[in-house]
């Protein structure tokens, strides 16, 4: 039997009290997703300076299944827009992000994953969309509170 796959768009926006440019420069460099991104255990830039075509890897745990995947940047325009694609992984997607500045030390960040439900992860069926946004929530929560302790150190 053929692996079916439907896709899912999983939205997620926070605000936060931090200058625009403040906030891409860590959400844009997914180096830092170890940081606030519960999965991800470590992550590490392969070629690249950061903009198109740069390639990370990161080691991830989504559901306690582990996974090493790799990440390029096909869109970049600081500090409004980025967006990512899976080259290697489990789970297929793309991730959309925009930050937009509502007033000199305050962002709106705005991401949009476009999932690709293959196995392992199509038995979820219907709940793996609410799953991933509930995590994404949970994890996103972490970002206002670990900018405002890097612009207090």
């Amino acid at each position: 039997m053929a692996d079916r796959s439907a896709t899912l768009r999983v939205p997620m926006r926070i605000v936060v009290d931090r200058p625009v440019e403040q906030v891409f420069a860590f959400l844009s460099d997914l180096r830092n997703d170890a940081k606030w991104w519960g999965g991800v255990r470590s992550a590490a830039r392969l070629s690249g300076d950061g903009g198109v075509g740069t390639v990370y890897e990161l080691d991830t745990v989504l559901l306690g299944v582990r996974d090493r995947i790799q990440l390029e940047v096909t869109a970049h325009e600081p500090p409004v827009r980025q967006s990512i694609r899976v080259r290697q992984g489990r789970l297929p997607y793309t991730a959309h992000y925009e930050w937009t500045s509502l007033s000199p030390d305050r962002t709106e960040f705005r991401l949009v994953a476009e999932v690709a439900a293959v196995r392992p992860w199509s038995w979820l069926g219907p709940l793996l969309s609410p799953v991933l946004s509930l995590l994404g929530w949970r994890y996103l929560r972490r970002v206002p509170r670990i900018l405002a302790g890097e612009a207090a150190g």
